[in-house]
């Protein structure tokens, strides 16, 4: 199956619904996703900020795989310093995403003690509903014609809005990243 590409002069930033930054701004923000996660070790994967084309795909600037890194962490520092203090109850998992702020922050595949190392020291966003959405809609539209929303019946535009309008009223919230347990230990990646 050949793909065709989308000229990134017809793309946008993609801003998710619910992310309180402007669209103008993400240019500048880091796109994190939990890539990988072999036994006790989670690898953090860091892209700039993707852009999102007509059809509403998912796609990042020409030479963006080259400028992107990775960091390995330690799965209960991930629980303990991320997950735990925002009452995010499920398991990390692969796939789960976050939108970091700009700043000068090194990944170098090192081996992390203290989150706030990768992603400073607030104003994260987890973004997972989001792009698992933009995954969903990436994927759907390879299978199929893309129709303009006006070609769908009342029903479903109805029900589109309902979930949009549920989604705007619990507007995504800045993460806190807490200090790392005393006892934390670099992930150790076989």
């Amino acid at each position: 199956m050949t793909a065709t590409a989308m000229p990134t002069d017809s793309a946008v930033p993609w801003a998710p619904q619910d992310l309180p930054v402007a669209a103008t701004d993400l240019g500048s923000w880091s796109y994190v996703v939990l890539e990988e996660i072999v036994d006790d070790a989670a690898v953090l994967h860091r892209w700039s900020w993707p852009l999102v084309d007509p059809l509403g795909r998912l796609l990042w600037p020409e030479r963006a795989a080259e400028a992107s890194s990775d960091a390995a962490v330690d799965l209960d520092l991930l629980r303990a310093q991320l997950y735990t203090p925002n009452k995010i109850m499920r398991r990390p998992r692969c796939g789960d995403t976050f939108a970091a702020p700009p700043g000068d922050l090194s990944w170098d595949g090192q081996q992390v003690v203290d989150l706030r190392e990768l992603l400073g020291s607030g104003g994260v966003y987890d973004i997972s509903a989001d792009a698992r959405e933009a995954a969903k809609i990436a994927y759907q539209s390879s299978l199929a014609a893309i129709q303009p929303a006006s070609a769908a019946d009342d029903e479903s535009q109805a029900a589109v809005e309902r979930v949009l309008r549920r989604r705007s009223e619990q507007p995504l919230h800045p993460l806190r990243l807490s200090p790392p347990p005393d006892r934390a230990r670099p992930a150790r990646i076989q």
